[in-house]
């Protein structure tokens, strides 16, 4: 799980980008909602609710989540971290 918050958070800008269509991209976090998953990208860790309310973060080095929303971040850390990046462009 750390390695994928790990290649999440290296390529957070090219991530902005590549999600630009399909998520609320601002300059210091990406949000992407999955009713009723919410997900907060920020530079430093990302944070997980479920119907706006707070279920725990991960970072590269912590977690702390709750078990009603463990299972759905490991797949969404797993997909977004499986994008592959190519110097400053996504490859297909």
């Amino acid at each position: 799980m750390y390695e994928d918050v790990k290649k999440i958070l290296e390529n957070f800008e090219n991530l902005k980008r590549l999600l630009s269509s399909r998520a609320l991209c601002e300059e210091d976090r990406i949000v992407i909602c999955d009713e009723p998953l919410k997900i907060i990208i920020r530079r430093d860790r990302i944070d997980f609710y479920v119907y706006d309310e707070y279920h725990g973060f991960v970072s590269s080095s912590t977690k702390k989540m709750s078990k009603e929303v463990e299972k759905e971040a490991k797949l969404w850390l797993k997909a977004l971290s499986s994008l592959k990046f190519r110097r400053f462009s996504v490859r297909p």
